[in-house]
């Protein structure tokens, strides 16, 4: 029999009192705890590791509830399957009921090794659908905004070509990519700036940082939650017009707010001295003539919450390129 374990997962902002904790922004203030365990060890536990099952429909899955980013970290605790790529841990959920497309994004952070996610999507008689791998989530460098990472983006609509529904979502990593390593780029800013000063060694010295079995990923969704049923049990309780048009109106009001907390998961305010650093670095870049990366900071910042950046790169250029 399956488990399902509902978990209540609560929205995390990722407005922050520093651009350090900004930069990481994994709901950790310290990139070096997050990857602790040593390759080596991760690699002995997983050979080590006594199979969960041999279904897919043994594994628990955690149900998703709501829009927003969430944190979660794949330990020697959780089980391990043999997948077709190789024996790994694994992580299950349920997805939530949606209207339309639900739109994913996940990520995981590079310390001083990394868990390199594979997705594997599953219909509701737990037959895999889609898998997203090295094709879709990639490394991606460092910015103001986060730390280097495996990023990747994905969409599921409501129904696939087959006629089946995504119900399930396993992440895992493979055995070829736990034999992988991963040299970062340079970054565009310093590495003080940028909030990494813990690797700044590994960049100069040229040293590819090892993949791992275990360690922390991101997971964020985004879609409209189904209102639908509740909303039209609650109509046909009701027997005056004033009964109904209360009904439609909560109808409208669950609507609006869906789309609120989904925004909310895409956005947030950013700090005053956040924003005066981003000012800064525009107008230092204008200063020695490197326009794009005085745009690229500019997108950062209005990613971040700003509206004051782009006037800020308006005057630097008046004032640095007569």
């Amino acid at each position: 029999m399956k488990r399902i374990l509902a978990i209540g997962l609560a929205l995390l902002t990722t407005a922050c009192a520093d651009n350090k904790s900004m930069v990481v922004d994994y709901g950790a203030t310290n990139t070096k705890e997050m990857q602790q365990i040593d390759p080596a060890v991760s690699f002995r536990a997983l050979e080590q590791a006594p199979l969960c099952c041999d279904s897919l429909n043994q594994l628990n899955y955690q149900q998703i509830n709501q829009p927003g980013k969430f944190d979660f970290n794949i330990t020697q605790k959780n089980a391990a399957f043999n997948f077709s790529t190789g024996k790994s841990f694994v992580q299950g959920f349920t997805l939530p009921q949606a209207n339309g497309t639900v739109k994913i994004s996940i990520s995981a952070p590079i310390v001083s090794s990394v868990f390199v996610p594979t997705v594997l999507i599953l219909d509701e008689q737990y037959k895999p659908m889609q898998v997203y791998g090295e094709e879709t989530i990639k490394y991606d460098s460092g910015s103001l905004l986060n730390v280097d990472r495996f990023f990747g983006k994905i969409e599921l609509p409501a129904m696939f070509a087959d006629g089946r529904q995504a119900k399930y979502l396993l992440v895992l990593t493979t055995e070829e990519a736990m034999k992988g390593t991963t040299k970062l780029a340079e970054p565009y800013a310093p590495a003080e700036t940028l909030g990494r000063t813990d690797i700044v060694s590994r960049i100069h010295l040229d040293q590819p940082l090892p993949h791992t079995a275990v360690g922390v990923f991101r997971l964020a969704f985004d879609y409209l939650p189904n209102s639908h049923t509740s909303a039209q049990k609650m109509v046909e309780k009701t027997d005056s017009e004033n009964s109904r048009q209360k009904a439609e109106a909560l109808l409208v009001e669950q609507s609006v707010t869906a789309q609120a907390v989904s925004e909310a998961a895409l956005s947030s305010s950013i700090q005053p001295e956040t924003e005066a650093m981003f000012i800064e670095l525009i107008n230092q870049a204008v200063k020695n003539g490197e326009s794009g990366k005085a745009l690229r900071f500019v997108d950062e910042a209005e990613l971040a919450g700003s509206n004051k950046a782009r006037d800020a790169l308006f005057e630097a250029m008046k004032k640095y390129q007569k």
